[in-house]
This record gives C-alpha cells, sequence and structure tokens, in this order.
C-alpha cells in the first residue's frame, strides 16, 4: 500500500515538473495559461482560477478563465476586481492578498462580493498582483474551494514557487506580442509602399514578398514558374552570384557574404528587361540559418510610371493623416501600447 501510495505522488510530480516546463517555455497567452491552470488545478483544492490582464483602473479589459469542477458549469466567474480595489489603492504594488486580509481591512468588502455573485461557491480567493512599475499589469486570481481555508505547508510552498515563474512567463509573453505587433505593423507597411522587398533563405525560398516585389515578379516570370519562388530569370543570376560567394570570399564586385551586393540582371528571353538587385548583408538567425533581403528595382525603362496594377495605396493614405496622426501610427508600428504613447505625445490616453 506505501508502494502504490509513493508511485502515486511521484507520478503526480512528474506531472507538475512537465506542467512547470510548459509555463517556462510558454510563447503566448493561451499555452500560458493552459500549463498554469494545470498547474494549479493539480496542485491546490482549487474551485476555479482566472487570469485578468490590460488592466485600465481597476477593471480587466481580457482574461482567461478555468472551472475546475464540472460540476460548477454554470458558476458566475468574477472578471473585475471591484472586491479588491480599495485594499489595491490601500497597498501599491502589493504582490499577493487573500480576500481575508481585505475583509479583515473592509467592512464593505463581503457586501462587494456577494453584490457580484451572491452564491460563490467559495469562501476564499488568492491574488498574485503583477506589476509594472506602478500600473496593475495582470492578476492570478485562485478561488479557494469551501472547507479549505487553511492552505498547509506544500500548497503555500507552491504558491511562492509560482509567482516568479508566472511573473517571468507575463514579461516573456508580453515582449513577444509586442515584437510581433512591431513585425506585423512593419511588414504591413512595407508590403504597401513602392518598394520591391523579399526575405529569402540561403536556398532563395522566399519567406516574405512586399505587393510591389509581387508585381515585378509577375512581370519577369515565364511559363513554369511556381508561385511560391522567385521567377527563374531573378533565381538563376542570384544562384550565379551565391556560387561565386562559395568561390571567392570576396564575391562579385568585392561584395562578400557579410556586405551588401549591388547588380544588374537582364531578363534571359526578353531583350531590354532589365533589372537593379541590393542584396543585403547575410543575416544569421541564432540556430545558424542564413536569410538575405532582396530590393528589386526596375532598371531603365520598365519604371512604376507603366504599373496599372496594384498602384500603392500606402502613400496617398499617409497624407491623408495629420503630423500628429502620423506620429501615433508611428509609435503604433514600433510596438508601443496606448498608454506610452499617450506619455509620449504629452496626451491622454484617450
Amino acid at each position: 500500500m506505501l508502494m502504490l501510495d509513493a508511485i502515486a505522488t511521484s507520478a503526480a510530480t512528474d506531472s507538475m515538473a512537465i506542467e512547470r516546463v510548459a509555463l517556462v517555455k510558454a510563447l503566448d497567452m493561451g499555452s500560458l495559461w493552459q500549463s498554469c491552470s494545470a498547474l494549479i488545478s493539480k496542485a491546490l483544492p482549487c474551485h476555479s482560477c482566472s487570469l485578468l490582464f490590460d488592466i485600465e483602473g481597476y477593471q480587466p479589459q481580457q482574461g482567461r478563465h478555468h472551472l475546475a469542477e464540472t460540476r460548477d458549469d454554470g458558476a458566475r466567474l468574477v472578471t473585475s476586481l471591484d472586491v479588491a480595489a480599495p485594499y489595491l489603492d490601500a497597498h501599491p504594488r502589493v504582490p499577493w492578498y487573500t480576500f481575508s486580509q481585505i475583509a479583515s481591512q473592509d467592512a464593505q468588502a463581503t457586501e462587494r462580493l456577494h453584490a457580484q455573485n451572491p452564491t460563490p461557491g467559495w469562501d476564499e480567493f488568492i491574488h498574485m498582483a503583477f506589476w509594472d512599475q506602478d500600473r496593475l499589469d495582470a492578476v492570478l486570481s485562485i478561488r479557494i474551494r469551501s472547507g479549505h481555508a487553511e492552505l498547509t505547508a506544500d500548497e503555500l510552498a507552491f504558491l511562492m514557487d509560482l509567482y516568479p515563474l508566472l511573473d517571468a512567463g507575463l514579461q516573456r509573453v508580453r515582449a513577444l506580442e509586442s515584437d510581433r505587433i512591431r513585425h506585423r505593423s512593419f511588414e504591413d507597411l512595407l508590403h504597401e509602399l513602392p518598394i520591391g522587398t523579399v526575405f529569402v533563405d540561403a536556398g532563395l525560398v522566399p519567406s516574405y514578398m512586399s505587393q510591389e516585389a509581387r508585381r515585378i515578379c509577375r512581370r519577369w516570370s515565364n511559363d513554369g514558374d511556381g508561385d511560391d519562388r522567385l521567377p527563374q530569370a531573378i533565381e538563376a543570376p542570384l544562384r550565379e552570384w551565391m556560387a561565386g560567394l562559395s568561390r571567392d570570399p570576396a564575391g562579385p564586385a568585392g561584395a562578400g557574404p557579410e556586405r551588401k551586393a549591388v547588380f544588374t540582371v537582364e531578363h534571359e528571353r526578353r531583350a531590354g528587361q532589365r533589372l537593379r538587385l541590393e542584396i543585403s548583408p547575410a543575416m544569421r538567425t541564432s540556430s545558424g540559418q542564413v536569410n538575405y533581403l532582396l530590393i528589386l528595382a526596375p532598371d531603365g525603362g520598365e519604371g512604376n510610371a507603366s504599373g496599372d496594377e496594384g498602384f500603392p495605396r500606402a502613400l496617398p493614405l499617409l497624407k491623408l493623416l495629420t503630423p500628429s496622426e502620423r506620429k501615433v501610427a508611428a509609435l503604433v508600428a514600433a510596438g508601443l501600447r496606448n498608454d506610452m504613447i499617450a506619455q509620449r505625445l504629452c496626451r491622454s490616453r484617450k
């Protein structure tokens, strides 16, 4: 019997270790919450839990929720911080607190709680508060099942371990989300501008093409060229350039793999159709993969004047914005959040 208990304990510990690893590796809010709520359910007598974030004042704009017991499917999960607001005002930057602590200092707390939910199904909650300097950034709310108000030493130790893990996870996810927003904003802007930009890997397989680059590639395509590759009339001279690099580190015209190269190619089948290619220095990822940025520009008489197909819309749209609106657009493209933009421009957040 003791051996079976030990096996069961070991299995539970292994399962929690897997969830901890998943929490540490989470790259978005969904996976972060999935691993966090799974950990809480295994470690605590949890009725339900919520992660509330994008908090304005004490009102969360977004949240993730988990209900531990299916028989409580109809339970109402609180999505505001009204019960805790006076306590948070009195204790700025507090890392965590319980409903019991709030009620001991605030005679109206129980009344506010029952106004939100007359029959909550739990007697105690634990809130972990995560701050961005003096601004409340996120709150993890864990509601403890009725009859389990006193947590064991192991349960308290779990909470102590969870706080720094989740804090680091939230900071990582926020940073990644900011990078993704910034990348998407610049990608959208590049797509509309009249610049033929293409990102390719070492095999010259494109991962991104701007609208202008697609227009140029259509003009340079022959029968049999695939939509997911550069036209052979462009790819072939690029391959010759790369082969030259492998034979001679100095490369053609002295442009090595770490330096920009610029040259002009002529369409093999269409006399007079020329293209100026600018190849960026090699950009290496953390895994060692090499990528290049290509700038394609018609050379000679091709120009954009004849291009009635897909005239870029970004510049006319930008001209419609006031100088102040352009500043806001640039800060959004840089990945700043609303409150930071307002601070930079000395304006109200609204």
